[in-house]
């Protein structure tokens, strides 16, 4: 059982406790109000527990019109990601039910839609100003308006998108609903339930407490049947498009949309980047080096006292970063060792002064090709590097 404690300010004057509302029992602070709360203030939502690799959420409107209904909030961010949230409050058992099948229903309605459509449906919804997407999103990490609309057309033909059901209070029964998806072979898009959890300092401050009960990625677009009062569901896949081998997912990593993206520009620079990746990852699971996605491929290891040391990341372009300072290890020792040994096994040079170094490859950053095609030289530095702070302990 799930509980949260009231929330105590402390200050030279002593400590007050906040008071905590119930929407479901509240006139005043309704769904609506809920719905309001979250588009003007995205960074509520969790987005670092759910998709870490997408950017900043960018309001863009409320009540969306699809063939399904109306659309609680679209967001979209600097690079063409999709975001849509559907608020709930509990007042309603038969709510609890629909809730999961009006958001996939959302989310199917998107996926047919061209981007001319969606494009429409969002100036219909901004009312008199009738902006579009673009114009909504446009600001100065936004994409070029052509490499930003094809992002767009990407997500939906792709369905890569974030399906958010946010609420002030996840029922259990939607959580084990949600753990069921879990178990069928996925397509493209991450689904996350929010909980909210409100409390009133005064009268203009709000401390909001957001908490990711559950989440499940790569949800086939398909027909979800909620079947009598429990919450057994059946799943009945849409017919697959068909995929010939060289669009066909090669990685097993690929399981958000962060690592779908990435996959996807390491397939356009060769198409057996995705194995050759995995396959030199796969080497060195064993000295605790792991791949973090975001808007690049991170390599952390996890260190023997519980912490998490930053080795360097793979940008989407295939440039490879070794440097200070993005190189995080407990001691600049063990930077000098791990740099020593990436430079002898490449044939590197190191760059710059302690503490600001780099590992240049011909004057350059070194290509991931170039990492994958000296596995063996990446997986003796990740085995020296570990038998160094385990030695060090």
């Amino acid at each position: 059982m799930k509980a949260i404690g009231t929330p105590v300010i402390v200050s030279a004057d002593g400590a007050s406790h906040l008071e905590q509302i119930s929407l479901t029992q509240n006139e005043h602070y309704d769904e609506r109000w809920l719905q309001e709360l979250i588009f003007k203030n995205p960074s509520l939502l969790p987005m670092d527990q759910i998709e870490p690799g997408l950017g900043e959420l960018i309001p863009v409107c409320m009540e969306l019109p699809l063939r399904c209904g109306y659309l609680d909030n679209l967001f979209l961010t600097p690079d063409g990601d999709i975001v849509i949230v559907e608020v709930k409050l509990w007042r309603n058992p038969e709510m609890r039910r629909a809730v999961l099948a009006q958001a996939l229903d959302y989310a199917s309605a998107l996926f047919s839609m061209s981007y001319e459509e969606l494009d429409a449906a969002v100036r219909k919804a901004d009312g008199a100003n009738g902006r579009t997407m673009f114009e909504i999103a446009d600001g100065p990490e936004t994409l070029e308006e052509p490499d930003f609309i094809d992002a767009l057309i990407n997500r939906l033909k792709t369905g890569r998108i974030v399906v958010i059901v946010a609420g002030d209070g996840i029922r259990g029964e939607l959580e084990k609903l949600v753990e069921q998806l879990q178990t069928h072979a996925g397509f493209r898009f991450t689904f996350a339930l929010v909980e909210l959890a409100l409390f009133h300092a005064d009268d203009d401050r709000w401390l909001v407490v957001p908490r990711t009960l559950a989440k499940t990625y790569r949800i086939e677009r398909g027909v979800i049947r909620l079947e009598g009062d429990g919450v057994s569901a059946s799943f009945e896949p849409a017919p697959a498009p068909r995929a010939s081998s060289s669009t066909r997912s090669v990685s097993p990593e690929a399981k958000t949309i962060s690592s779908d993206i990435f996959y996807d520009a390491m397939r356009g620079i060769d198409a057996d980047l995705p194995r050759q990746i995995n396959e030199m990852l796969s080497k060195v699971e064993t000295y605790g080096v792991y791949p973090e996605f975001s808007k690049s491929l991170l390599i952390r290891m996890a260190l023997p006292n519980g912490d998490v040391a930053h080795l360097g990341f793979i940008e989407r372009s295939g440039t490879v970063w070794f440097s200070e300072p993005e190189t995080k290890l407990p001691s600049h020792d063990a930077i000098d060792r791990f740099f020593a040994e990436l430079a002898a096994q490449y044939g590197w040079a190191r760059e710059g002064i302690p503490g600001n170094e780099k590992l240049t490859s011909q004057g350059k950053r070194p290509k991931v090709a170039e990492l994958v095609q000296g596995s063996a030289g990446f997986v003796a530095a990740m085995r020296s590097l570990s038998d160094h702070l385990r030695s060090t302990e």
